[in-house]
């Protein structure tokens, strides 16, 4: 085997479902996810790199197969990403590069995102890097929206993409519109969408409360300065409201239950309240690779996003942060060793606003009021990373240093450490690649849940997290297995991480409601696999996750939600004559009994399909018809990394859908 060069090593993917089945099969409205774990072998990347999303209108549309990824909540309202168990808030989550951080409140999702106006999401299951990002405990999950150079073809200046939608279940309406185009050395592009829905049902046939409607408009401009040198700017603002539960994610509004009036009615259980998430980013990025020094391929980054959340009809919260980023990625050989060096830079600060409000005491119905409270985080971070490649080894050592300083209520303290990464892989031969990855951990304590901050709610001995991740593995991919015209691949991988004061709220010893304090000891453990097969237009996937979290210490508390073992199984299918794509996916999730120091909670198992068929004429370019199904054997399901499992409400029920899309 000859010396590896990483100008021929490009990060690779995990698959999922729905892969497309040819490169030729040009298809407008699709997002790329990508899970960049390791990197397989150079020839079978381009074949398996990538996951197909088609009608994706709830972020768990667009994530559900990706093994070790969860997206729970029954409505885009209250969603929420989760990574083996471990929930947002201790994931690195960005948009173009914009960091975004706070959890806002129990009863609503955190951060919103429109899968109209996603072209990529970068996923990486555990946190296997140093540059993964700061403050992440389970991995990252890094959204990227669409640029104008996507949409222009070869020769093409100016252009347009028009779409409309529909779903029977809410009977959701969606129209979008994108204008793009180029004039000297400008790329420019607007884009707007506009979602309305009212009341959908769950798999029983119950009522969902979630009336409302989504907005979001994207304005982009880059200007290549040279063909080695750019800049870029972008402006996004995402808007999303639901006259929901008076608790948005708990199913207490389904179906017949009393109205304001009759008897048994009380608010907190019956009544209905608007929801909202509003997020505004702003980045500005510069890029520089020149063309004859492979030392040089320079990216900065500096944005501002900001959150704001509303619940029970009133605001909650407003998260801001700023920040910047700056890396460097250099090519080079030194004697019998190609180097791929990277170095990088990373700062943002992070002002958390609760708003004010009123209380009632449930017993003496006295009303108080609570003033706004404002808190400040502050992370800079500098890594180094590279990965050595030597005859059939690929070696890669990693150091970080991280600073963070907690500006909280009535608590202030700074936080610190050098963390070191290991990775290895090694080519056994072109097909075959086993890996195992070494990654030292580090988060400094977080806001909280910021609704719920007050005086006293930090414990003076509040430590960071610290932990280490392991994981090993193998890869093997070949192409022309059984046909000249075939490929096959197949991943699996162990994964076993300790955490050391993973931060939480629990119930204050000394009485007045509860506070944060660290959890002591806790082990993840579990493993990964995919594997897929295309053979010229037909393609079929597989995929197994399994993750489970044990407490060393004795808590009343569940550090982490456990899932039951899933699985996917996809099929996609391409009629070239007919310019026809088929797809059919199903996810199967086995039951788990979740294990508290109160008592034991089931949950139960559920397997849910999704089908689509999609025709591109050729008679009509640009235009594309896809018509779907989703849930189709209308299961009654909730996802069961989803928090407070007994209360919260199911996921929607059975959905046609119906797109009509074209580009000009």
């Amino acid at each position: 085997m000859k010396k590896m060069k990483f100008t021929l090593l490009p990060l690779a993917a995990f698959v999922a479902f729905n892969v497309q089945a040819t490169e030729s099969n040009e298809q407008l409205d699709t997002i790329d996810v990508v899970s960049d774990n390791y990197s397989p072998q150079v020839s079978n990347v381009a074949a398996k790199g990538v996951v197909k999303v088609r009608q994706a209108t709830k972020m768990s549309d667009v994530l559900r197969g990706v093994p070790g990824v969860n997206v729970n909540g029954g409505r885009s309202v209250v969603e929420r990403y989760n990574i083996r168990g471990v929930s947002e808030e201790y994931l690195t989550v960005a948009v173009d590069g914009a960091r975004q951080d706070g959890y806002s409140f129990h009863h609503s999702g955190n951060y919103g995102i429109d899968p109209e106006i996603l072209k990529r999401v970068d996923i990486d299951v555990g946190a296997n890097s140093v540059a993964t990002g700061a403050g992440s405990l389970g991995g990252s999950i890094k959204f990227e929206t669409v640029d104008a150079a996507d949409m222009l073809e070869e020769g093409q200046n100016f252009g347009g993409k028009v779409k409309y939608g529909w779903g029977s279940n809410g009977n959701s309406h969606q129209a979008t519109a994108t204008l793009y185009g180029r004039t000297g050395g400008w790329d420019l592009l607007g884009y707007f969408n506009y979602r309305h829905q009212i009341n959908g049902t769950d798999g029983n046939g119950l009522k969902n409360q979630n009336k409302g409607h989504l907005q979001n408009y994207l304005l982009k401009a880059k200007y290549n300065i040279s063909p080695e040198q750019w800049v870029k700017i972008s402006a996004e603002r995402y808007h999303n409201t639901a006259l929901s539960c008076f608790r948005a994610n708990f199913g207490m509004c389904l179906g017949d239950v009393p109205q304001p009036g009759q008897r048994g009615y009380t608010e907190a259980s019956h009544g209905k309240a608007y929801t909202g998430i509003e997020r505004r980013t702003y980045t500005l990025a510069y890029g520089y690779k020149p063309s004859n020094n492979k030392l040089v391929d320079l990216k900065a980054n500096v944005y501002s996003t900001e959150n704001e959340s509303s619940s029970m009809g009133s605001p909650k919260t407003n998260v801001k942060t700023v920040g910047g980023m700056l890396s460097n990625r250099s090519l080079f050989d030194l004697g019998a060793t190609s180097h791929n060096l990277l170095a990088g830079v990373e700062y943002y600060k992070t002002t958390a606003l609760r708003y004010g409000g009123s209380d009632t005491n449930r017993r003496t119905r006295v009303v108080t009021q609570r003033p706004d409270y404002e808190q400040r985080a502050y992370s800079t971070s500098v890594y180094l990373e590279d990965a050595i490649a030597l005859g059939n080894f690929i070696v890669t050592p990693g150091v970080r240093f991280d600073h963070f300083k907690a500006d909280y209520i009535d608590f202030s303290k700074t936080y610190h450490r050098f963390s070191k990464a290991l990775g290895l892989k090694y080519f056994i031969t072109d097909d075959l690649l086993v890996f195992g990855n070494y990654t030292e951990l580090f988060r400094g304590p977080g806001f909280g849940e910021l609704a719920l901050v007050a005086p006293g709610r930090y414990t003076a001995g509040l430590e960071a997290t610290r932990g280490d991740n392991k994981e090993a593995g193998f890869n093997y991919a070949k192409d022309n297995l059984f046909h000249k015209d075939d490929s096959f691949s197949i991943t699996a991988k162990y994964f076993h991480t300790d955490y050391d004061n993973i931060t939480q709220s629990v119930t204050n010893p000394n009485g007045g409601g509860s506070i944060y304090a660290n959890l002591g000891k806790v082990v993840l453990k579990g493993v990964e696999a995919s594997a897929k097969y295309r053979i010229d237009n037909l393609s079929a996937s597989i995929t197994y996750a399994r993750a489970r979290s044990k407490q060393k210490d004795d808590h009343n508390y569940t550090a982490f939600p456990d899932a039951g073992d899933r699985y996917t199984f996809g099929l996609n299918y391409y009629i070239p004559s007919a310019q026809v794509d088929l797809g059919w996916n199903t996810m199967l999730v086995r039951k788990v009994y979740e294990h508290k120091a109160t008592g034991d909670t089931l949950k139960e198992s559920y397997a849910v399909s999704n089908a689509y068929v999609s025709w591109a004429p050729q008679q009509v370019k640009g235009l594309e018809l896809t018509f779907g199904i989703d849930n189709i054997f209308n299961r009654a399901y909730k996802d069961q990394s989803t928090q407070y499992y007994g209360a919260v409400d199911y996921d929607p029920g059975r959905n046609y859908k119906l797109s009509v899309s074209y580009k000009f």
